[in-house]
C-alpha cells in the first residue's frame, strides 16, 4: 500500500498557501515595516478627518482657538470647503510620501510620531469637549474677546447640519 505524505513546500496541503501563514499568524504582517506603514498611515488618516469634524463642527456653531497659523489664515477666507480641501491636501500628501517610502526607518518613524501627535490632539479634543459642554456660548465669546486665535466661521456657510452633535 503506498502512504501519501505531504511534503514541505508541495502545492497539497493548506498550509503551503500564503494566506494560510498569516491566518496562522496575523500578528505575522505587524513584523513587516511597510504593512505597520500602511496601518499608521490609516490611523493618520481616520484622526486627522475626525479633528476635521470637530473643527468644522465648533468653528461654525460657537467658534474655538485655532493654534495652527495655516488654518486659521483659511478661516479667514469663512469657507468650510477650502478649509476641508487644504487638510484633505495636506494629510494625502503626507500619507501619500509615507506610503511610497513605507520601507524605509524614517517613514516608520514619521508615522510613529504623526501617529503620536494626532494621538495627543485627540486628547485634547476630548478635554476641550469636556470643558466647553453647556458653557454659553455668549460667555466663551467674552473669554475670547482679543485673542487673536479665537476663529469663527459665519453660520450661513455651514457644510454641517444645524443640529446639536455633541452635548
Amino acid at each position: 500500500m503506498h502512504q501519501h505524505t505531504h511534503q514541505p513546500g508541495s502545492s497539497l496541503g493548506v498550509a503551503s498557501l500564503p494566506s494560510a501563514a498569516l491566518i496562522r499568524s496575523p500578528l505575522g504582517l505587524l513584523a513587516r515595516r511597510s504593512y505597520r506603514v500602511g496601518l499608521l498611515g490609516l490611523a493618520i488618516a481616520i484622526m486627522s478627518a475626525a479633528d476635521l469634524y470637530l473643527t468644522l463642527l465648533y468653528v461654525t456653531h460657537t467658534g474655538m482657538n485655532e493654534m495652527n497659523p495655516l488654518a486659521r489664515a483659511m478661516m479667514e477666507y469663512q469657507s468650510p470647503a477650502l478649509l476641508a480641501l487644504l487638510k484633505a491636501a495636506t494629510v494625502t500628501l503626507s500619507v501619500g510620501i509615507l506610503l511610497v517610502i513605507r520601507k524605509k526607518r524614517s517613514a516608520e518613524i514619521g508615522a510613529w510620531i504623526a501617529c503620536l501627535f494626532l494621538g495627543w490632539l485627540m486628547s485634547h479634543w476630548i478635554l476641550f469637549i469636556e470643558e466647553t459642554r453647556g458653557m454659553n456660548i455668549e460667555v466663551m465669546h467674552e473669554l475670547a474677546a482679543g485673542d487673536h486665535t479665537w476663529v469663527t466661521i459665519d453660520a450661513s456657510t455651514r457644510m454641517l447640519p444645524s443640529r446639536t452633535v455633541i452635548d
